[in-house]
């Protein structure tokens, strides 16, 4: 009996100090320590032509321009700097500052044509060449905020006229800001067809006297495929209502690739467009150029005396496209 009363103290000695620790998790020993991680790399500097265009987004233009100024002293004009040039071009006309549009265009532009004094260099300053085509296209639209319509179409003519052998989405460039300044009331340009699918498409001058709705496309391109559906819809619409639809594009690709462009253009006229009965899709590299498809898809809207009546090169949803063609049929 004396024996068991001097063993109970001592296991209730063992047993309470466990039992105190499973009831206070702070008690229990700490897990050994893991290998500390590697600190976190430091976040990349912002890259001052997005910061240029954040604020141009958010309609901030003395914030740009203040960004460019500070990029001008730290790096000098490089190539971010002309980029940040055209931007901030852009973003004074975007606010209706034309003042401040046509000075930075003007200096966009010179700098942009010191770097592109032969055609090679279009090729090895494609920047330099979307800077050209930005300062052009604005300072235009400042001649025609001015109220100086002729001045801005003889600017885009000698410019066009000079840039002859430039890339063709610069030359594109200069005849979308063209049309976009004078197209509308105009007799639409002919469409002459290289190449085709499908059967042959009918001249414009055919057309008269039927309202005809100008699609361009291009079969690699994201925003014409997104616009396919609405565009499907919409001709199959209006067709039984007399419109006459045409589906111009161009090949992109070397000659020595194009029959498999050919092939692509096919494929992806049948599999996204659905091949709306009826639509003539003429190969045109003149056409594309004269009607300013610079960004596709781009619409021409052209009534039944055969002159043009809008000119979008933007995307279209099913409401604006309907009622552009509603415009036409009456």
């Amino acid at each position: 009996m004396n024996v068991r009363i001097r063993i109970l103290p001592a296991l209730l000695a063992c047993v309470l100090p466990v039992a105190a620790m499973a009831q206070s998790p702070s008690a229990l020993p700490s897990p050994s320590p893991s290998p500390s991680a590697p600190p976190a790399a430091k976040p990349a500097p912002p890259d001052d032509v997005r910061m240029i265009r954040y604020k141009i987004s958010a309609g901030d233009l003395p914030s740009a321009e203040s960004i460019l100024e500070s990029h001008r002293a730290e790096k000098g004009e490089d190539t971010d700097y002309l980029l940040g040039l055209a931007w901030v071009a852009r973003g004074a006309a975007l606010t209706g500052d034309w003042k401040a549009a046509s000075r930075h265009a003007k200096a966009a532009w010179q700098l942009a044509e010191s770097k592109l004094a032969s055609p090679a260099d279009y090729a090895a300053n494609r920047e330099a060449v979307y800077a050209l085509g930005t300062a052009i296209e604005v300072q235009a639209q400042a001649f025609v905020a001015a109220g100086k319509k002729s001045e801005a179409i003889r600017f885009l003519d000698d410019n066009e006229r000079s840039h002859e052998k430039a890339p063709y989405n610069l030359r594109a460039r200069i005849w979308k800001r063209r049309n976009q300044i004078e197209l509308v009331g105009q007799k639409a340009p002919e469409i002459v067809a290289e190449d085709r699918i499908g059967t042959a498409p009918p001249t414009l001058e055919k057309l008269r006297g039927k309202p005809v709705v100008l699609f361009f496309w291009w079969e690699a391109c994201g925003d014409c495929k997104a616009q396919a559906a609405v565009f499907r819809k919409v001709a199959n619409t209006y067709a039984g209502k007399g419109v006459a639809f045409l589906a111009p594009t161009r090949f992109y690709d070397a000659a020595e690739e194009r029959d498999a462009e050919k092939s692509r253009i096919e494929k992806s006229w049948k599999d996204v467009y659905g091949a709306p009965a009826g639509v003539s899709v003429p190969i045109s590299d003149s056409a594309m150029l004269r009607y300013g498809v610079s960004a596709t898809p781009t619409f021409a809207f052209v009534d039944r005396q055969g002159v043009v009546t809008m000119y979008s090169p933007t995307r279209m949803t099913e409401e604006r496209l309907s009622a552009a063609i509603d415009a036409l049929l009456k």
